[in-house]
């Protein structure tokens, strides 16, 4: 079996790359239902379920069942966008790429349930639950404005450290990790890679901020996406040192300091560029009136322009993880 630090590795940069994941989107329709309450889906999904499988453990095979089914069929999406070259959403896709896409996710899914074991398969599996993921986050982001996205990652991220510190989520999780259900079929509700596993829960916030990065105008105004990425990454391995001296971590914590972060950059950027020396004066009266910027000698008054613009037009306020753990 490939070793932890290697098998930790690949999970690492699965988990960064969802940041620039596709973005496929609901109908438009669907944002009728538009609302920060949606937000809360993060948090409530890890404590329900660590609450759920703690009062009763045999429901774990329920949770694989839904999920060898459920998340092939979300990774379709995810596979459509990617073939016609998406990130951002646009359109529902070609008749011609949904069919190819329910075949790649057929494929993955038939690859992983008929080798069974080895790392191959296990990237199969991997390919399918971080497609569903992406696709998860941006139906998410589609009903959920940005600045409260923000929120229920970093929710989700306090909820899981906690849970995690105080022993309460490695039970359930033990659970939840070895429920399969049943013929050979892959348990999806996890990611295994080697000796190293991660939740559900861990990749599908990685994804969340990804939409973020696009959704959020401040963020991604000065922020890549693969900025975010590589963020997250550095995060994470740092984190990650801590296999060390313990056997389980909540994955989803690096995710919510990478937006901290994030955050702390852009707004000293904007800090750094907001323009002095504005002076506004009017030429003219009445309705024929107009406003000139009169500024410094460092031509400040474009400059204000936009940074006025981009303050004005600001971010409004405001499935189940499981702790990144090495096998023995």
């Amino acid at each position: 079996m490939l070793g932890f630090w290697p098998s930790d590795a690949v999970l690492l940069l699965t988990q960064a790359a969802l940041v620039c994941g596709p973005r496929p989107r609901l109908p438009h329709a669907v944002q009728r239902l538009r609302g920060g309450i949606w937000a809360w889906v993060m948090p409530v999904s890890l404590g329900g379920t660590i609450a759920v499988l703690a009062a009763d453990p045999g429901l774990a095979h329920a949770y694989s069942w839904v999920a060898v089914i459920g998340i092939p069929l979300l990774a379709v999406a995810s596979i459509v966008a990617l073939l016609e070259g998406r990130r951002d959403g646009a359109g529902m896709g070609r008749p011609s790429a949904w069919l190819a896409g329910l075949v790649i996710a057929a494929a993955l899914l038939g690859y992983s349930w008929g080798v069974h074991s080895g790392l191959a398969a296990q990237a199969a599996a991997t390919a399918l639950t971080a497609l569903s993921a992406t696709t998860l986050a941006a139906y998410l982001a589609t009903v959920t404005p940005a600045g409260w996205l923000k929120v229920g990652i970093v929710t989700m991220a306090t909820l899981d450290a906690i849970l995690v510190s105080a022993q309460l989520l490695q039970g359930p999780n033990d659970t939840l990790n070895a429920a399969t259900p049943g013929a050979h079929l892959p348990h999806l509700q996890v990611v295994v890679f080697g000796s190293a596993v991660i939740g559900y829960g861990d990749v599908f916030i990685a994804a969340v901020l990804g939409t973020v990065l696009v959704a959020d105008l401040r963020l991604s105004r000065t922020v890549r996406p693969w900025q975010g990425a590589l963020v997250v990454l550095l995060c994470a391995a740092a984190f990650d040192a801590l296999f060390l001296v313990v056997d389980v971590l909540p994955a989803t914590v690096p995710v919510a300091v990478a937006l901290l972060l994030l955050e702390l950059w852009v707004r000293r950027s904007a800090a750094g560029a907001r323009p002095v020396g504005v002076v506004r004066r009017c030429v003219g009266s009445g309705l024929g009136g107009r406003v000139d910027d009169e500024t410094d000698d460092d031509g400040g008054g474009q400059g204000g322009e936009q940074q006025g613009e981009s303050w004005a037009h600001g971010s409004h306020l405001p499935g189940a993880s499981t702790p990144h753990t090495s096998q023995h």
